[in-house]
């Protein structure tokens, strides 16, 4: 099979999974490309050699999850991007989070899919370390369930589940989840931390700009920020060599541990979904790995 792994990253966790998984599916022979739709030179469809999509017979997307969704630039890369695969692509959908919970962002890419009449075979959920975290990763926890999906989707030989298990698999939401889900973004938004450059302090490396997941900063006389395209994940402020980038980013943990207090910790934390192999009884939904 050759398999595409699109994936967004801004703290390069998702990045660090897709790693790892790509090296477990080429031990059972898949050939296997990254596709990083934040890295310069892939930032667009347009950019991409054709034949990656053309060629393509299962697409990986992968995705951090951000106010409970899929960050949005991958959702718009998606859009553009999925009608150049071919009409027999099949695809699965692999999610990083903090293990608080892991959204609706299956369902947010499996809607995608579906829009596209790209069939789903199944997915994973990992707990991935928030950027403040010194954690070493992927962890055992996380490379066990790689191993787990990759050998399971090998053996079903990418079969697809139909629709209404998709839905069925993917909509494990507690009813805390459900409820708060559609306030998610708009909390979000007014939890953002500024975002401030020094210009006294920055050398105008542009490492900043070249690691923006969002292509949200441009380089005038010095990094200048959009605001609309920014998805505040503070990647700029904590790689910042000068610490030019200021931003409160000691709070961020306090969030998170208030998030914690109104949801709790998502059971099982790492999970894959998929068909049971063929001619195996069960059904399909959680298999948890902790």
């Amino acid at each position: 099979m050759n398999i595409v792994l699109l994936y967004l990253s801004p703290n390069k966790t998702t990045h660090k999974v897709s790693l790892a998984l790509a090296r477990r599916l080429e031990q059972d022979g898949h050939s296997v490309s990254l596709l990083d739709a934040g890295k310069p030179g892939q930032r667009s469809p347009i950019e991409v050699d054709p034949c990656l999509f053309e060629n393509a017979d299962v697409i990986g997307v992968g995705s951090p999850v951000f106010n409970l969704r899929i960050l949005r630039p991958l959702k718009q890369y998606l859009r553009q991007a999925l009608p150049h695969f071919s009409k027999d692509v099949k695809a699965f959908i692999y999610i990083t989070y903090g293990g608080i919970t892991s959204g609706k962002a299956f369902l947010n890419a499996a809607s995608l899919l579906k829009q596209h009449k790209i069939p789903v075979v199944g997915g994973f959920k990992v707990r991935a370390p928030h950027f403040y975290s010194s954690e070493s990763y992927p962890d055992a926890a996380a490379l066990q369930t790689i191993d787990q999906f990759c050998a399971q989707v090998s053996a079903n030989l990418f079969r697809a589940m139909p629709w209404p298990q998709v839905e069925q698999a993917f909509g494990y939401q507690g009813w805390k989840v459900r409820l708060i889900y559609p306030f998610a973004q708009i909390v979000g938004e007014l939890r953002r931390l500024p975002i401030h450059f020094d210009t006294q302090r920055c050398l105008r490396c542009q490492r900043c700009i070249r690691e923006c997941p969002a292509n949200a900063l441009k380089m005038d006389d010095y990094p200048v920020l959009d605001k609309h395209k920014c998805v505040h994940c503070y990647h700029c402020a904590t790689i910042c060599p000068q610490q030019a980038i200021l931003c409160p980013t000691y709070k961020v943990e306090g969030m998170a541990k208030v998030n914690v207090k109104l949801l709790g910790h998502e059971q099982p934390q790492n999970a894959i979904y998929l068909l049971p192999p063929a001619g195996a009884v069960g059904s399909i939904g959680q298999r948890g790995y902790n």
